[in-house]
């Protein structure tokens, strides 16, 4: 049992190094807005962090599809359910379904 969770592993890592599988983005890592998005200034970045946490209803530091469609019917720019899912799958990184604040 142990083996073959190494073996998959293993077949896991040789698959990503050849370039056949794409390594996933852990949310886990640290994020600093600050020293990543240099073409903002301080307060712009403060500011988009409080319009996000407005419409993070769930305060679990995602904005998920039920909470997409809210905001922008609170916009009011509601939109369908495809262009919904289409605006996630353009800025999902890590293909999880949700929008983080990076």
């Amino acid at each position: 049992m142990a083996t073959d969770e190494l073996a998959k592993k293993l077949e896991r890592r040789v698959n990503i190094n050849e370039g056949d599988e794409e390594t996933v983005i852990k949310s886990s890592q640290v994020f600093n807005p600050y020293t990543e998005f240099k073409e903002f200034s301080r307060k712009q970045i403060q500011d988009f962090q409080k319009i996000f946490n407005k419409y993070d209803t769930g305060k679990d530091k995602f904005i998920d599809f039920h909470e997409l469609k809210l905001m922008m019917e609170k916009l009011e720019a509601p939109q369908t359910h495809l262009s919904l899912k289409a605006m996630i799958k353009e800025i999902d990184e890590d293909n999880d379904g949700k929008i983080n604040f990076r």
